[in-house]
C-alpha cells in the first residue's frame, strides 16, 4: 500500500503533468513554462533590494539585506513548486507578489518584461472557476492595447523617426539598412512603424473573439519573430513570456480525442506505440479502425490510407493529425522553449533561426510539405521497418461495409 502510495505521489509531482491540479490544463502550462524561464533564465536571482523605491515605505528596507533575500527565495521556491504540481494557485501568487514587490521597492530593477511577469504569475494566482482564463487573456489584451496606443499618440512613431533612431541603436541586421537606402529618408522606418502600430491593435482585437483568435496569435508570434530576427535580443523573457501566454487563449479538448489507425499496420502500431510513451497523461485514444464502433463518417478505404484524430468533433488526417497531437502534448512546449533558451553561442549568435523553423513547422505554409512527407512515408510503410508486417489492402471487414 506504501509503495502504491509513493508511486502515486511520485507521479503528481511530474513536472509535465497538467490534468487535476487547480488550475485547467492551458493556465496550468502558462504557469509551468513561465517558471522554466525563471529557472532557465536565473530571474530569482535578480531580485532586487530596495534602491530608489516607487514608493517611500520600501526606504524602511533598504538597509537590510533580507528584503532581496525574501524575494529571492520566493521566486526560486514558488518556480519550483509550480513545476512540482504543488499548490499551484498559492505558488503563482508568491512569484506574482515578489517580482511586483521588487518593481515597487527599486526603479533600476523596473523593466516592462518583469511587470509583465509579475502580473501574469499574480492573475493565476487569482484564478476562479467562475472568471476561467479572462483575467489572464484580458492582461494580455491590455498589453498589446497599452503599446499600440502609446506609439499611435506618439508623434515620434508615427513619423518614423523614434524607429530610426531605435534600429541604428538596436538592429544588427546590415540588410535592414541597405534595403533603407534603397527608398526615400523614412520611409522604411515609417512602414515599421506603423506595421508595428497595426499588428498589435490587430492581435489585441483579433483575441477577443474564437473565431479570429488563432490568426491573432499567428500575427503575435510574427511580430515577435520578426523583432527577434532583427536584433537577436530577447528583451529579458518578454519574447518567451508572451508566446507562451498565448496558450491562454487556446481551448484544450473537452473530452479525450480518438486516433482511429489501420490495425493491420505493424508500422501503424509502432508509431501508436512510439507517440503513446510521450502521452504521459494519455490523453488521445488510439484505436483500430477495424475494431472501432465508430468511425466517425470515415469511411474504411480512407482509414487504410490515413491516420485519422477526432477531437470535439473536429477531424485531422495525415500529417496535420500529428501535429495536433504535437500541439496538445505539454512535451513540446517544453522542448521548444528549451530549444530557444540555449546559450547564443551554441547557435553562433544565430537563436532567431531555431526560432523561425519551430514557427515554420507549426505554420499552414508548412502543411503541404509536411503532407507530402506523410504520403511518402505511408505508401512506403511496409518497407521501413524490417521485419514488420504490413497488409496495405487488407481483405475488407464485413462490420464495416456500408
Amino acid at each position: 500500500m506504501a509503495a502504491k502510495l509513493n508511486l502515486h505521489e511520485l507521479g503528481s509531482r511530474n513536472p509535465f503533468r497538467l490534468a487535476g491540479l487547480d488550475l485547467p490544463v492551458p493556465l496550468a502550462l502558462v504557469a509551468k513554462l513561465l517558471a522554466v524561464c525563471i529557472l532557465g533564465r536565473f530571474l530569482w536571482r535578480d531580485m532586487p533590494d530596495p534602491f530608489l523605491p516607487m514608493l517611500p515605505l520600501f526606504d524602511l528596507f533598504h538597509s537590510t539585506p533580507y528584503f532581496g533575500w525574501l524575494l529571492r527565495i520566493a521566486v526560486l521556491s514558488g518556480a519550483i513548486a509550480v513545476l512540482l504540481n504543488y499548490r499551484m494557485r498559492a505558488a503563482c501568487l508568491v512569484i506574482g507578489s515578489a517580482f511586483l514587490l521588487g518593481t515597487l521597492a527599486s526603479r533600476v530593477y523596473f523593466e516592462n518584461n518583469r511587470m509583465f511577469l509579475g502580473c501574469v504569475f499574480f492573475l493565476l494566482g487569482l484564478y476562479q472557476q467562475r472568471t476561467g482564463p479572462w483575467l489572464v487573456r484580458a492582461q494580455v489584451m491590455l498589453v498589446f492595447l497599452s503599446a499600440g496606443l502609446n506609439k499611435l499618440l506618439d508623434p515620434s512613431w508615427r513619423s518614423g523617426h523614434f524607429f530610426d533612431y531605435w534600429s541604428h541603436y538596436a538592429i544588427n541586421k546590415s540588410q535592414y539598412f541597405q534595403l533603407a537606402s534603397f527608398f526615400p529618408n523614412l520611409y522604411l522606418p515609417r512602414f515599421m512603424s506603423w506595421m508595428t502600430i497595426v499588428m498589435e491593435f490587430s492581435i489585441m482585437i483579433g483575441l477577443l473573439f474564437r473565431r479570429t483568435r488563432v490568426f491573432a496569435i499567428f500575427i503575435g508570434l510574427l511580430l515577435a519573430l520578426g523583432m527577434n530576427v532583427l536584433t537577436e535580443r530577447t528583451f529579458g523573457v518578454f519574447f518567451y513570456a508572451m508566446p507562451i501566454c498565448y496558450l491562454a487563449f487556446i481551448e484544450w479538448p473537452r473530452s479525450n480525442p480518438t486516433v482511429l489507425y489501420d490495425g493491420d499496420c505493424g508500422f501503424c502500431f509502432r508509431t501508436r506505440g512510439w507517440m503513446e510513451r510521450f502521452d504521459l497523461e494519455k490523453l488521445f485514444v488510439w484505436k483500430p479502425f477495424q475494431q472501432a464502433k465508430d468511425l466517425h463518417g470515415i469511411s474504411p478505404e480512407d482509414l487504410r490510407k490515413r491516420l485519422y484524430l477526432v477531437a470535439d468533433e473536429k477531424k485531422y488526417s495525415g500529417f496535420g493529425a500529428f501535429k495536433i497531437m504535437l500541439l496538445y502534448n505539454p512535451i513540446t512546449y517544453f522542448a521548444m522553449l528549451t530549444a530557444l533558451m540555449m546559450p547564443q553561442s551554441l547557435y553562433l549568435h544565430h537563436r532567431s533561426w531555431v526560432a523561425v523553423l519551430l514557427a515554420l513547422f507549426f505554420s499552414p505554409l508548412f502543411a503541404p510539405v509536411g503532407e507530402a512527407a506523410y504520403a511518402l512515408v505511408a505508401r512506403n510503410r511496409n518497407r521501413i521497418l524490417s521485419g514488420e508486417t504490413c497488409v496495405l489492402e487488407p481483405p475488407s471487414h464485413p462490420s464495416h461495409q456500408a
